[in-house]
């Protein structure tokens, strides 16, 4: 079968200007402490057809002006930003009012992210290490679903048992998880903890999986070994709840968004055409309902 070479939806990467003036964790990340926007974002994108991409807040100090400037982002490309992602405190008491402020500032919001991963040994950005354990966060989730919003999950492996039970106790509201689940395959207990967990929630038909950054989490990769775990997910989740992604720019520290995207094609180019185009394009249209 043809490697696929058709238009692409870019289902997870970030932009941003000022920083770290606006986004402080990256004062002690000078690679990406400088502007990344539309021009860099098609540049890197090239030689990729992205008509329609994903923004996924960044840790902003000020979430709601990080949403109106997606907005503002969406407004001027409209190829950029087609659906927003933004951050909200889901265990605030005041969540309502917040995701009132941020659906007027952005019309193409589609779903929250509050970060939850905690890695042993690792800097986190979760705000707390029990996210998933809060009574008032799984209250949150729930004012997600009754807006018909979709809430992108950033965990880590051994974190999915208390994901599963939340996703599972709040049937209708899409759990997409990030980063194919930051799986660890630099040894063979990661990359099993990492294929029991990803199985069990592939379980649960609200899951769905982003596939992006796994070259970060294999040394050594090579094509080859990165088909391994993208056909597992496809055998587990099925084309119609997995996407590709980039992770731009954050990724492109470890591998270039056109490189990234040269693995994806070579690891499922056995797949029939529309199962292809559904990881690259339509089912990202699906989940973020574009």
């Amino acid at each position: 079968m043809a490697r696929y070479d058709g238009p692409v939806v870019d289902a997870h990467h970030h932009l941003w200007s000022d920083a770290p003036a606006k986004y402080p964790w990256l004062a002690a990340e000078p690679a990406l402490a400088c502007p990344f926007m539309a021009d860099d974002y098609f540049a890197a994108a090239a030689p990729n057809d992205v008509v329609a991409t994903v923004w996924i807040e960044a840790c902003a100090s000020d979430p709601l002006a990080e949403a109106k400037a997606a907005a503002a982002l969406h407004a001027a490309e409209p190829r950029l930003a087609t659906a927003i992602i933004a951050h909200a405190p889901l265990d605030a008491s005041d969540l309502p009012e917040r995701l009132d402020r941020l659906q007027d500032a952005a019309q193409t919001l589609r779903g929250i992210r509050d970060i939850v991963a905690v890695r042993p040994g690792h800097s986190s950005f979760a705000r707390h290490p029990d996210l998933l354990q809060r009574p008032a966060f799984a209250a949150g989730l729930r004012e997600l679903a009754r807006r018909g919003l979709s809430f992108d999950l950033m965990l880590e492996p051994w974190q999915m048992d208390g994901a599963l039970a939340l996703a599972a106790a709040i049937p209708d509201l899409p759990f997409i998880i990030e980063h194919a689940g930051s799986p660890d395959f630099s040894t063979t207990e990661g990359t099993a903890l990492w294929r029991d967990a990803m199985r069990r929630a592939s379980a649960l038909p609200n899951i769905a999986v982003k596939i992006s950054a796994l070259h970060c989490r294999m040394p050594g990769w090579t094509n080859a070994a990165l088909a391994e775990p993208i056909l597992s997910l496809v055998e587990w989740f099925g084309v119609d709840r997995l996407t590709f992604a980039s992770d731009f720019p954050v990724h492109d520290r470890t591998v270039p968004f056109a490189d990234a995207y040269q693995t994806f094609r070579a690891a499922v180019a056995d797949l029939s055409a529309d199962g292809q185009r559904a990881l690259f394009h339509q089912t990202a249209r699906n989940l973020y309902r574009l």
